[in-house]
């Protein structure tokens, strides 16, 4: 059976085919995964026509722009409109609590779709409420092979580091401090793209000082042991975060939780919460009831760093539970949902 031809909608506006950089797709861990598995095409949903969807047996449509009443309404013709051989899926990404706002339009949306792929198992119960189409947790695929190379030996390792971004919340910071170890964090450099200026202004009282942002996020904190580094690209962002000693995600999301997924690939324990719903599966032993749980965070970052056996039990546990967010197994899932295979 020929491969389907799919396509991916989301954010980005570009477009593009896996098949002429397939470099790229090694270590995508982002939802534009799924273009490169099936070695599929991506166009950005600014840009994408009613004349694109006839040319895919499946169309991916990530929702994560449903705030956006223009959007999701041409999200909605786009899906209705479709040719009968055309599978739509709308995919959630974002944060789930984000769907809890009543909107008639993503109601009208799901419905209109073959599939909705819930990202977070914790928030399948309200996607499966609102809507009579099938809804399945299902996810996106992730390059375990490719990571898993880049891990370091202990030995190597120094540091913990802060997943949030400095300016989204502080809870991972107070379990760092609170732990006693080096830890660092990174902060966003301003965005130079003309569509970001009047946001640079309006938050920062500048327009191209691309260091303003960290600058200010030092000042918020006032922590000379802070380490604070800017954002580097995805391939440097694993190689530099590989060698920290832990990783700290307090989220307060209900999301696909990509931190867990990567330092469960990278063998770095990751102290993070059940709303991930990865990490009560990967890191049961280091998973805390909500973002609030810092006292508990504490002591759990304490004990991994004091207890060898510990730190290399949690480390290694996650690895032989990811088969199923590989590749080949996504698609089969995916496949099967739509009844295609």
């Amino acid at each position: 059976m020929p491969e389907p031809r799919v396509l991916l909608i989301s954010g980005a506006r570009e477009r593009w085919s896996a098949k002429d950089r397939l470099g790229h797709g090694t270590m995508m861990n982002g939802v534009e995964a799924w273009a490169y598995a099936f070695g599929g095409d991506y166009v950005g949903h600014t840009f994408v026509k009613a004349e694109d969807i006839k040319k895919y047996d499946i169309v991916i449509c990530n929702t994560n722009y449903h705030y956006d009443i223009l959007a999701a309404e041409k999200q909605l013709r786009l899906a209705e409109s479709r040719p009968q051989y055309t599978k739509w899926v709308s995919m959630i990404e974002g944060c789930a609590t984000d769907y809890l706002r009543p909107e008639a339009h993503i109601r009208e949306l799901f419905n209109a779709s073959d599939l909705v792929n819930s990202i977070n198992l914790p928030s399948l119960p309200l996607f499966k409420k609102l809507t009579s189409s099938k809804v399945e947790f299902i996810g996106i695929p992730y390059p375990v092979e490719q990571i898993v190379k880049l891990r370091v030996d202990f030995a190597h390792r120094s540091k913990i580091y802060i997943c949030s971004w400095m300016d989204k919340r502080w809870n991972d910071y107070y379990v760092a401090r609170g732990i006693g170890e080096k830890y660092y964090v990174y902060a966003k450099g301003l965005s130079r793209k003309i569509e970001s200026l009047a946001q640079n202004w309006q938050r920062f009282k500048t327009l191209f000082d691309v260091e303003k942002s960290i600058d200010i996020a030092k000042n918020i904190y006032n922590d000379p042991q802070l380490d604070v580094r800017r954002m580097v690209s995805m391939d440097d962002y694993f190689r530099h975060n590989a060698n920290a000693l832990l990783w700290l995600n307090l989220d307060n999301r209900y999301t696909w939780a990509r931190y867990v997924l990567d330092a469960a690939a990278l063998g770095i324990p990751i102290i993070t919460t059940k709303s991930t719903g990865h990490g009560s599966e990967l890191f049961p032993e280091t998973t805390v009831e909500n973002e609030f749980g810092i006292d508990e965070a504490i002591q759990m970052g304490k004990r991994l760093l004091q207890d060898q056996d510990f730190y290399n039990h949690v480390a290694e546990f996650p690895l032989q539970r990811m088969e199923f967010l590989k590749a080949e197994p996504m698609k089969k899932r995916l496949l099967k949902a739509l009844n295609l295979a």
